[in-house]
């Protein structure tokens, strides 16, 4: 008996270990959350954002999104934080950030992918920023996207993210 319950311990543990390791490496993907904001219709809505995320996740990637400070004022009529959209998103806390008012959210959000080695969801093409971040502006890690059919499509790379 003492053995089986050694065994079934190991088994455990070894399954915990995988799943994590699993986890830790899913590849970021870098949401600039503002931009999504105006990828559906004519409306301003969440709802490409919590699409992108949805195919993200799908894809294998760990999703983490980005809004410039003025964004909760035109999604609810007031300032949002981080946390605030990323219970709006069904996201962890740590997965949405806000920047601060006067910043402009493109320099975080390359410097992001830069530390990470993260690809970015965006329609930008982050002209303003090439030279200070030409890796992360390159073709291949700026993800483009849009709706085909009132479903997402995002030009994500074909390379394997685990």
């Amino acid at each position: 008996m003492v053995e089986f319950l050694f065994f079934a311990f190991l088994v455990g543990l070894l399954v915990f270990l995988l799943r994590r390791r699993g986890r830790q490496a899913a590849r970021l993907a870098i949401i600039d959350g503002s931009n999504l904001l105006y990828w559906k219709g004519e409306a301003l809505s969440l709802e490409p954002v919590i699409d992108a995320i949805e195919a993200l996740e799908t894809a294998g990637y760990r999703p983490c999104v980005v809004f410039d400070a003025n964004a909760g004022y035109l999604v609810a009529g007031r300032y949002l934080n981080g946390p605030s959209f990323a219970k709006r998103l069904g996201l962890r806390s740590a997965q949405s950030h806000v920047v601060h008012k006067g910043e402009p959210a493109d320099p975080h959000i390359l410097k992001l992918a830069r530390d990470s080695g993260g690809i970015v969801i965006s329609r930008d093409r982050f002209r303003d920023w090439e030279q200070e971040f030409a890796q992360e502006t390159a073709a291949g890690r700026v993800v483009r996207g849009g709706y085909r059919r009132d479903k997402i499509w995002l030009d994500l790379p074909k390379e394997k993210v685990f």
